[in-house]
């Protein structure tokens, strides 16, 4: 016996245990949502557009839910994040992860030395603007006429969102104004009514930020930090 312990306490602390092995184990509640995925095809695009749909089971009652739709950081997946789809769709919300297939988690897998190279092409404007137009499909399909969820889908009340290369998918949803050639590139989302944006980057070193974000108007969440540092061995 430890000293400390007397024999009165140690009598004490045994029963307690016995007495806890005694009772059932608790049932686990069961998850207030069920977890969904598609597999899209954009065929005015020739794209897939995977999506994962976190779907709050109180939406099977009648109620029409506000929807998040979310778009992953470079080199994710719609599988990722699930502790944000799992949050909200816990909380009342849908939640639609996106996977965005040229910068997906494929950059990862392949030879090596090919990843510096898989990464540039992830991170090309033609797959920002791809990703945009990934989210405005997605959107397009869940709210169709035919789509089973469309009926539970509170249409006033859908937020985008994203993290890091996500986040700028996000604010181009939301308005940010970009030009090219003389060209306003853009990718707004008129069904979004508010934008969740965690640590995003620049936008390919524009430096007018503020004239970039300026069209912005939605309601908008902002988190990041001071520092965000991508370390890939030798790069």
């Amino acid at each position: 016996m430890k000293p400390g312990l007397t024999r009165r306490r140690f009598s004490a602390v045994a029963g307690c245990a016995l007495a806890a092995t005694a009772w059932p184990l608790a049932a686990q509640e069961a998850p207030a949502f069920e977890t969904i995925e598609f597999d899209w095809i954009d065929p005015s695009r020739n794209r897939a557009v995977p999506v994962r749909l976190y779907w709050p089971k109180a939406a099977a009652l009648g109620s029409r839910v506000p929807l998040v739709v979310f778009s992953h950081g470079i080199g994710g997946s719609r599988r990722g994040y699930s502790y944000l789809g799992q949050h909200w769709a816990g909380n009342g919300l849908a939640s639609l992860h996106l996977q965005h297939v040229g910068s997906d988690r494929q950059i990862w897998f392949g030879n090596p030395l090919g990843m510096i190279g898989r990464l540039r092409d992830a991170a090309q404007e033609r797959e920002a603007i791809a990703r945009a137009q990934d989210l405005r499909f997605a959107l397009d399909r869940l709210l169709a006429a035919r789509s089973e969820f469309a009926p539970h889908i509170d249409a006033e009340r859908i937020a985008v969102a994203g993290h890091s290369y996500g986040a700028n998918t996000a604010l181009l949803a939301a308005g940010a104004y970009l030009e090219r050639e003389g060209r306003v590139v853009d990718l707004r989302e008129p069904r979004a009514r508010a934008v969740i944006v965690l640590s995003a980057p620049p936008f390919y070193g524009e430096a007018e930020t503020a004239r970039i974000l300026a069209p912005v108007t939605l309601p908008s969440l902002h988190v990041t930090a001071t520092g965000d540092v991508i370390r890939i061995p030798g790069y």
